[in-house]
């Protein structure tokens, strides 16, 4: 069985001192025989005993000051006084090698690292901020109530294709950027190639697609986001903008091209001194064309077969500015119109263009 005294670290219940006496001394304290410093936590529990004989505390001795034996007849040379303390020790708060089980609630006040794969079982509650990449809990994969969020800190990011998603720290107009999946909306997220990045509902709830081989919703519903693919700013996905020197080629292909609501195209709306103009109809289709003097509308820029449109042709408050065209105008009846010259009146050529040569037009005049 164990051995109930003092243990190789120095904590005990039992101590032994042993002091042999030089003569006269009335009190012992200090180092012993043996260079040990005697001690002890409270005098009422400790034996002493000189040449084997236990001495009777208060009587023949006092442990009145911390740490010694006072009050002793005075002593002979020799005589050898052994001193018996009894202390009281506290059991470390640790945890074995080996390892073990708790059969209660365990309380840490600090934090706790874990390394390799751990185990919960039972109800576990996080509380504080919980850093993690994973959390397995009875065989599911949980991270925030089964929400997915992919959130970055970089946004350096230069090769094209790549999908973009910051966190809160971000500044300027990327700050707060995140793509956040809520509970249940994803099935998968699989990245099959260096050039897709695929998004799969569960439920087909999530997303509507339309394969465009059959024109048909499709049982499974996918969309795929491939190099180069962009968005415009938010809420304006539904209505597709192109904006700039754009052209789209043959919309609709082969079918008809129905527009539910109103298609709508710019006025250009300039101010004309005397002389010859150029009207570019790759920039405008539309003008209204304010006089300051006569002039001449020039053969214009860019005659792209089809192209139609509408001139309004504007007195300034003086009035009795005159307008001449370019060869390529042809007027119905071979005749160029003469505009209304008095101030402030609105006259209007309406136009399509031929080919790049000729562009046919009928003028209207007179408008209040």
């Amino acid at each position: 069985m164990a051995y109930l005294g003092r243990s190789t670290d120095g904590f005990g219940v039992r101590d032994r001192f042993v002091f042999t006496a030089s003569g006269s001394e009335t009190s012992l304290s200090g180092s012993d025989d043996n260079s040990r410093t005697l001690k002890y936590q409270d005098g009422t529990f400790i034996d002493v005993f000189m040449n084997g004989v236990l001495l009777l505390r208060g009587t023949d001795y006092n442990t009145t000051t911390a740490n010694t034996i006072g009050g002793l007849a005075s002593l002979a040379a020799n005589d050898v006084v052994e001193i018996i303390t009894y202390d009281v020790f506290s059991v470390a708060n640790t945890v074995p090698t080996t390892g073990g089980t708790y059969s209660g609630d365990v309380a840490f006040s600090t934090n706790i690292s874990v390394t390799g794969t751990s185990t919960l079982t039972g109800a576990q509650t996080l509380t504080g901020t919980t850093s993690a990449t994973q959390i397995d809990i009875e065989g599911e994969t949980l991270l925030e109530e089964r929400a997915i969020m992919l959130e970055g800190t970089d946004s350096d990011l230069s090769n094209e294709g790549s999908l973009l998603l910051l966190d809160a720290s971000a500044s300027g107009t990327d700050a707060g950027e995140k793509l956040l999946f809520e509970a249940n909306t994803l099935d998968s997220l699989t990245k099959e190639d260096p050039d897709a990045l695929v998004l799969e509902d569960n439920d087909e709830n999530g997303f509507l697609f339309q394969d465009t081989s059959t024109n048909a919703r499709v049982s499974t519903t996918k969309i795929v986001l491939e190099r180069g693919t962009n968005f415009e700013i938010p809420n304006t996905l539904t209505a597709p903008k192109v904006t700039g020197r754009a052209e789209i080629a043959n919309v609709g292909g082969d079918q008809n091209t129905n527009f539910d609501n109103s298609v709508s195209v710019d006025i250009k709306e300039m101010s004309l001194a005397a002389g010859s103009h150029i009207l570019d109809l790759d920039r405008n289709a539309n003008f209204k064309l304010t006089l300051s003097g006569n002039i001449t509308l020039v053969n214009p820029a860019n005659l792209t077969a089809g192209t139609t449109g509408s001139i309004f042709i504007v007195q300034d408050g003086t009035g009795s500015r005159t307008v001449s065209y370019g060869n390529s105008w042809d007027f119905a009846g071979g005749t160029a119109p003469t505009m209304t010259t008095t101030a402030s009146a609105v006259d209007r050529i309406d136009y399509i263009v031929l080919d790049s040569t000729n562009i046919h037009a009928i003028a209207t005049l007179a408008y209040s």
